[in-house]
């Protein structure tokens, strides 16, 4: 049984409460994207984004063009007049229309043979091509693309999962804004990219509310980088609750509190 016998009770039952809802918000500077930048003014830029280099397991689509396609016809997988777009984003139907880097890092072409491509940006592919493209055919071009220009983010974001690389010159923002943004409950100043270089796994630390991070070699995002955004330890014990959970508890002590005050007065 609760006994209160003076109005410093209620007090000393609502402070637990106020420090624990305290302790459960985040400063408003931590959540805010490039705290402290000035507007209206024009920055120099950073540093630009490496170009992709192939890795085994990508997805090549490749096309030889030429003014008469049928002429180009057996160095295509699929009819020189088609696009990709006709043929839709599935897994089985994009292994119908591209190469496959193997463990090796080599592509087979079944009228050029295997041509290594890993490590190699896609314009030196294309050019790779090119070189064997023309000793068969004259005035023909080479078309060379991606496929599989993914990244993942995961962590403390509204929509985490694989998302589409929509253009080269991609930065962290625009990677989250296609997962929803940051939750309330994501950690701005310890966001997480994990990007697979020919040494192997580098994790970079991004703090997405200091200005500088438009400087970082980190701002634009590489196919297949994985950004991970940590959980904010300061609204931890109150991640599962409603938002209107605290204020309901509050209200609820309130109530009781004077009540138990009227009870002793009387």
């Amino acid at each position: 049984m609760i006994t209160i016998k003076f109005r410093g009770g209620i007090i000393r039952l609502l402070l637990p409460l106020v420090l624990f809802i305290t302790s459960c918000s985040t400063p408003l500077n931590e959540l805010i994207y490039l705290n402290g930048i000035d507007p209206g003014i024009t920055y120099t830029s950073g540093p630009m984004p490496e170009e992709y280099r192939i890795r085994s397991n990508d997805q090549l689509f490749i096309q030889v063009i030429s003014d008469d396609p049928m002429n180009a016809a057996f160095l295509n997988l699929v009819n020189t007049q088609g696009s990709m777009g006709s043929y839709g984003n599935s897994a089985n139907s994009l292994e119908l229309v591209t190469y496959l880097v193997d463990d090796e890092g080599r592509i087979s072409y079944p009228q050029l043979g295997d041509i290594h491509v890993e490590d190699k940006t896609v314009s030196e592919v294309r050019d790779i091509i090119q070189g064997k493209v023309d000793s068969y055919l004259e005035s023909a071009s080479v078309f060379v693309k991606l496929v599989n220009r993914n990244i993942t983010v995961l962590g403390e974001v509204k929509q985490p999962g694989q998302k589409l690389m929509v253009k080269n010159q991609l930065t962290i923002f625009e990677a989250l804004g296609s997962a929803g943004d940051i939750s309330d409950y994501g950690n701005r100043k310890k966001v997480k990219l994990i990007r697979e270089l020919p040494e192997g796994k580098h994790v970079a630390e991004l703090d997405l509310t200091n200005p500088q991070v438009i400087y970082s070699p980190y701002y634009y995002v590489l196919p297949h980088d994985i950004i991970y955004v940590e959980h904010s330890t300061k609204v931890y014990g109150a991640k599962n609750l409603p938002y209107a959970a605290p204020l309901s508890i509050t209200a609820s002590i309130v109530s009781i509190g004077l009540l138990i005050l009227n009870l002793f007065r009387k």
